[in-house]
């Protein structure tokens, strides 16, 4: 009898234990899935684009995380297909406030990313993107709960790699721009909403990409 009630609280044990893991792979795949849904979603309203990611991961007791292929078509304007491209970026996240929010993520890490820049005598293919993020955040919903706003206290974007064609110039430039570093994002109050996210990236990026552009 002894024996038989060890084998079943061993077993009990097991069992308990097989579906906690279970209960974790679940809830891990899910804000993966979550994540990189909310992602796509968010970046196609903000530009105007459907933009596509091949991954979203991250670690629901480290936070630690990643984005890969994160691909934005580009606008009407540029001949080009893709205006963004990051092929690799780092994301650290505080762990609680990805299931109960608002989302606070530590850093953001940005490495090489392409971005393609091409005006015409009135316009940029960007300046189209920036614009339909600018209206994305006008007519977004501010009374989003805490888990729809987020907090972004470093982000920063290094090596990336601008090419394309100044009006009226014919030839093709290709060029790194300098690091951009930004801080604090959504640290005053209860966060930031994701459309004001994206938007003050954008904002930070195409005007960097229009002084690199045409600085001597």
């Amino acid at each position: 009898m002894k024996i038989t009630s060890i084998l079943v609280q061993g077993g009990l044990v097991v069992v308990i234990v097989a579906a906690a893991i279970f209960g974790v792979r679940e809830a891990q795949k899910h804000v993966n899935s979550t994540g990189q849904t909310a992602l796509t979603a968010v970046g196609s309203a903000a530009t105007g684009e459907k933009v596509a990611l091949d991954e979203f991961t991250v670690n629901i007791f480290t936070g630690q995380g990643a984005i890969t292929g994160l691909t934005v078509p580009n606008s009407d304007i540029g001949s080009s297909p893709t205006s963004f491209v990051v092929d690799n970026a780092k994301v650290e996240i505080v762990p609680w406030s990805i299931l109960w929010g608002p989302l606070h993520i530590k850093s953001i890490a940005i490495t090489n990313p392409s971005i393609d820049l091409e005006t015409t005598a009135t316009s940029s293919n960007l300046a189209v993107i920036l614009a339909a993020a600018g209206a994305y955040a006008l007519t977004a919903d501010k009374s989003d709960g805490d888990d729809k706003k987020l907090r972004v206290d470093n982000l920063t974007i290094t090596g990336a790699k601008l090419s394309g064609k100044i009006y009226p110039l014919s030839t093709k430039m290709s060029l790194t721009m300098p690091d951009i570093k930004m801080d604090n994002m959504g640290a005053d109050g209860e966060g930031m909403t994701q459309a004001d996210f994206v938007q003050a990236v954008l904002t930070q990026v195409v005007n960097q990409a229009m002084t690199s552009a045409i600085s001597p």
